[in-house]
């Protein structure tokens, strides 16, 4: 075979190799066999393959890592599902609680209402049984009356049939005498069924009663002076507070007490005179149309000066108005609170036993938001703080709010 014939059938590639530095032209001149082209693929061939068993360790060793860490993330994804159904449980659990314990005070309403029915309808029936049996007596009366009368006539007619005789003369004038008888009515009864006596405003009527078995019931709470700051101003009933920016300060000269340590020098801000160590407790602050406040609870022994926080961390569970939006005052950073309409009355909810502190819109009684805390081994006072004037946009009170049952 010629070389042209070979050249024609070899593509111009397969007769290249790049260690060897021909220039096209030479390759015209330059015979090559089908022998030496073959000992080059075959010399190619094993150069690639020592280079792949020289890199498949490292390819198995990366192998190796990356079933480890698919492993760890494997591990990771079952502890993942396994701390989701134990919350799930627990979830399940809390929830069943709620629902033993909505029952229950749903319970204790509908005792309270069958008792109360009870009581109603035993009245009722007494006062029934006692003007019929009042009316039965008198209907008798009447009626011995009429059978008296009658046999009075009976008599006469009787009289009247026998013939005359001296002795019938006599007889006649003492009946007479005896028949001079007449109808006496027995003391009336009264009959008139007066419905307001037994309903009337029964639903208020009851709601009033249900205020002893409310529980917790309306709390009455008062603001405590000796912890109010300077430029806080309180009613003389102690249930109103309202900042005053202008308010004149007396300086206390060197011979007077230092300044009480209970009252706030630093945020405008007033305690409460009650604590709470146990039990469920309620009261309500209205916060009308003011444009800033905050109120809630704190500890008794909470820092009156000033805080690098004022939020949990620093024992204060409070909600808060500020710049139009209302705020739950949580650590590290405020969560807003959305709400629909803006409350003007804020209910404030303590549970010790819970260890919860809930707030609500009380005029609808609609929750807000929810304060889980940790044990606290101190007494928790309600907190309120009135802020300052916002250039004479917030110069409302708060004020204490009892509802009357």
């Amino acid at each position: 075979m010629s070389f042209n014939s070979l050249s024609l059938s070899l593509p111009l590639s397969s007769l290249l190799s790049p260690s060897l530095l021909l220039h096209q032209e030479s390759l015209v001149c330059f015979p090559v066999s089908l022998g030496e082209i073959g000992m080059y693929k075959n010399h190619i061939k094993d150069t690639n393959n020592n280079c792949n068993k020289s890199l498949l360790p490292d390819h198995k060793e990366k192998l190796i890592q990356a079933i480890k860490r698919i492993k760890h993330e494997v591990d990771e994804c079952w502890e993942a599902e396994r701390e989701t159904y134990i919350w799930s449980v627990g979830v399940e659990r809390c929830f069943d609680n709620l629902e033993r314990e909505v029952r229950a005070e749903f319970q204790n309403l509908h005792r309270f209402l069958d008792e109360e029915e009870t009581m109603d309808m035993e009245r009722l029936k007494k006062e029934k049984e006692k003007r019929v049996k009042l009316l039965r007596e008198r209907e008798k009366k009447i009626a011995m009356q009429g059978r008296d009368l009658e046999r009075g006539i009976a008599t006469l007619n009787n009289k009247l049939a026998e013939e005359d005789s001296p002795k019938l003369l006599k007889e006649i004038q003492d009946l007479l005498k005896r028949s001079q008888v007449a109808f006496i009515p027995p003391p009336q009864v009264d009959v008139e069924v007066r419905s307001a006596h037994f309903v009337g405003p029964i639903q208020y009527r009851i709601w009033k009663h249900m205020k002893s078995c409310l529980y917790p019931n309306i709390t009455e709470v008062t603001f405590d002076p000796e912890t109010a700051h300077p430029l806080l101003t309180l009613s003389p009933s102690c249930t109103s507070v309202w900042f005053e920016e202008d308010k004149v300060i007396p300086k206390a000269s060197e011979e007077e007490q230092p300044p009480n340590p209970r009252c706030f020098h630093y945020y405008y801000s007033v305690m409460g005179r009650e604590g709470f160590i146990t039990g469920r407790h309620y009261w309500e602050v209205e916060v009308g149309r003011k444009t800033a406040w905050r109120l809630g609870v704190a500890r008794e022994d909470v820092h009156r000066g000033e805080m690098d926080s004022s939020g949990t961390s620093n024992g204060l569970w409070t909600l808060s108005l500020k710049g139009g939006a209302i705020l739950a005052c949580t650590d590290p950073k405020p969560t807003k609170v959305p709400v629909s309409i803006k409350p003007v009355r804020i209910g404030v909810f303590l549970d010790c036993e819970k260890e919860e502190v809930a707030f609500y819109n009380a005029v609808t009684m609609t929750p807000l938001y929810t304060f889980s805390m940790e044990t606290v081994f101190v007494p928790l006072i309600p907190f309120y703080n009135p802020c300052d004037t916002d250039d004479g946009r917030n110069l409302g009170p708060l004020n204490l709010f009892s509802p009357s049952i």
